[in-house]
């Protein structure tokens, strides 16, 4: 059809967007029995568009919803869901299409989703592939999930170093490398060494007479196979590269991590991270409730013995609460200010931990810092509701016994926001997943004990 028979009659076509949100839609039709519908809504989206719908969908919906979509759109689909999500969905294919997914994909979602299937099934899918895509995810597969090398993918472009940039280009045109993704040429011996790094605009911006040799960059910032994950999206976040090689031990070249995926990576370390603060499970949702149940109660569990530890404390001062009961009060004031000061330290240690910003050799210094922070905020948080004892109850002394438990309780949490996850560290266990439980216990003990205890000793004063 001629465009100009649009422009004939003056009319033009136009892309109409619905403000209608799709996941709305989706769960309707599906509540209406009309799959076909979904199914057709979904294939129509982009595909990230498409991966929010699956990843916001109830785990009923997904059930009627994914077994009817195209492999073609389920493998676009992957590409931007939830590693969480991409588990429900790869238990919900169909063989068959399941076996188009796994060859359509991208390296490392391909060898995510066989690694969620049981021996039988995995068996089964990969002898289905063909050679060449089989031979390429069984080298992947060796690999943990959590290294660069279970991260990378395969298919990158090599150049000789005997090559001209004219020669270097038509061998880029025959390629058919995915021009959505951004890439480097990598120049290597016939052994697969890698000897230099070349970028395509470079290339591109070279008389076609100029040696690959000359254009390239010898000194190539790359990361080992088995190193952990975190530390090359480290690396690529300090070399600011869109794509960071990987070699084995004797520097040979593997594959690739384009920079998309190592930022999926920081993003899950650090949700990680976050929920392990709260004692949430990593692999939680909002879709079950016995695996939540399941994740959460054991650390609930810890947390009550403490609290119960803390409130032995408590107990221990019956006497002297019995004769100044105002004193029971100001004990969630003591507990809650020294907690949140420990837990805000231990949020900032804990990550500069994990982005290398610090190591237990700092410690002595660190401890030093927050000890002055914590001092100053503990005279500064004890002034203020001292002063707010002393003109509620119109007694001096008890302005001074809140004054002292906060002051010292505040520096408490402070200095323990420090030592509690370097010790941690030093033992290798993960500080971000225990460590508020024992900042938080350590502060209302020893904020109970400051608070009560200065007010036994002057309690001829308070009565």
């Amino acid at each position: 059809m001629d465009t100009r028979d649009d422009l004939d009659t003056g009319e033009q076509p136009q892309l109409i967007e619905s403000t209608t949100d799709p996941v709305d839609q989706v769960v309707d039709m599906l509540h209406e029995d009309d799959t076909p519908g979904a199914v057709a809504l979904v294939s129509g989206l982009r595909s990230p568009d498409a991966a929010e719908v699956l990843e916001r969908l109830s785990v009923d919906n997904l059930e009627e919803l994914v077994p009817e979509l195209d492999a073609e759109v389920i493998s676009g689909a992957l590409e931007y869901t939830a590693s969480s999500t991409r588990s429900e969905i790869v238990h919900l294919l169909e063989p068959d299409t399941l076996t188009e997914t796994i060859a359509a994909v991208a390296d490392d979602i391909a060898t995510d989703m066989v690694q969620e299937l049981d021996q039988r099934t995995a068996a089964h899918i990969m002898e289905a592939l063909s050679d060449e895509r089989r031979e390429e995810l069984q080298q992947l597969l060796t690999y943990g999930d959590e290294t660069a090398g279970g991260l990378m993918t395969g298919q990158v472009i090599t150049l000789r170093p005997t090559l001209t940039a004219g020669q270097a280009i038509e061998q880029l045109r025959t390629a058919q490398a995915d021009a959505s993704k951004p890439f480097y040429l990598y120049v290597t011996a016939p052994d697969r060494t890698l000897l230099g790094v070349l970028n395509v605009r470079a290339l591109l911006t070279s008389p076609p007479s100029s040696p690959v040799a000359e254009l390239m960059v010898s000194d190539v910032v790359t990361v080992e196979a088995n190193e952990d994950q975190e530390e090359a999206a480290r690396v690529i976040q300090r070399h600011n590269l869109l794509a960071l090689p990987v070699v084995d031990q004797h520097g040979h070249l593997l594959g690739t991590i384009t920079s998309d995926d190592l930022i999926d990576v920081m993003q899950e370390e650090a949700t990680e991270d976050l929920y392990r603060l709260a004692l949430v499970h990593e692999d939680e949702d909002l879709r079950g409730v016995w695996s939540s149940v399941r994740n959460r109660l054991p650390w609930l569990a810890v947390n009550l013995v403490t609290a119960m530890a803390a409130a032995s404390v408590v107990a221990l001062f019956e006497d002297t609460l019995e004769q100044v009961a105002i004193l029971a009060a100001f004990l969630p004031v003591i507990g809650g200010q020294g907690g949140n000061a420990g837990i805000q330290t231990l949020t900032i240690i804990v990550r500069s931990l994990a982005i290398d910003r610090i190591s237990p050799r700092d410690m002595p210094s660190l401890v030093q810092r927050e000890a002055a922070v914590g001092l100053v905020l503990g005279v500064s948080c004890g002034t203020m509701v001292g002063l707010v004892a002393w003109l509620w109850k119109g007694n001096p002394w008890l302005g001074l016994v809140v004054f002292a438990g906060l002051a010292a309780n505040i520096l408490v949490g402070a200095v323990c926001g420090v030592l509690i996850p370097m010790a941690l560290t030093r033992f290798k266990q993960d500080p971000a997943l225990s460590g508020g439980i024992w900042v938080t216990a350590t502060t209302d003990i020893s904020g109970f004990l400051a608070f009560l205890g200065t007010a036994a000793l002057i309690i001829h004063h308070l009565e």
